[in-house]
């Protein structure tokens, strides 16, 4: 079942749904309220890793051993800072990205992190096809951005980039998700 904006806020209130920084109560001067019907807003962090359009000699096979993911993207990627300005991400480009905010999820509630309707229409997929966060997650939300639209975006920090629909799971998991993702910056 997914949550509510009532019953979001009374997971955060209760200190058993967490997000680093917190999720302000009311809207702030530049935002509106990040809390939708339900859902979340999540905010782009700084840090991009930008992907050429092809890596030659790079074969990777999934089925091996496991593979230091991030390790290659960084290492065949530009680490770009948003600070220093906007990236204007063109079509059919892959862009590594992450959440501002660090989430932590009890071991009753999972969620999807979602796109936000305008961009989609522009055509940014923000997750690819990765969009489950299992009970138990904590660390930020990396995202696997691919703009397929016709047009270049502007992304900037602190941007509202994707939406998280929380959703209680029926009884709680005998173990809280515990994978290589856990914990990640």
């Amino acid at each position: 079942m997914v949550l509510s904006n009532i019953e979001i806020r009374a997971e955060i209130d209760a200190k058993r749904l967490l997000f680093d920084p917190p999720i302000p109560d009311e809207p702030t001067a530049n935002q509106t309220n990040r809390i939708g019907s339900s859902s979340v807003d999540l905010l782009l962090h700084d840090e991009l890793i930008v992907l050429p359009p092809q890596v030659s000699g790079v074969i990777i096979d999934p089925t091996a051993s496991r593979v230091d993911v991030m390790s290659l993207l960084r290492s065949n990627g530009q680490t770009l800072s948003l600070n220093l300005g906007p990236f204007q991400m063109g079509p059919n480009q892959l862009v590594i990205g992450k959440t501002l905010e660090t989430v932590q999820l009890p071991p009753h509630i999972a969620a999807r992190i979602e796109g936000k309707s305008t961009l989609a229409r522009l055509g940014l997929a923000v997750h690819v096809t990765a969009p489950t966060v299992l009970a138990g997650f904590k660390g930020r939300l990396y995202l696997e951005m691919h703009n397929i639209g016709p047009f270049t975006i502007q992304l900037g920090p602190e941007m509202p980039i994707a939406q998280l629909i929380l959703e209680r799971v029926g009884l709680p998991p005998t173990t809280s998700y515990g994978g290589q993702y856990q914990l990640q910056e």
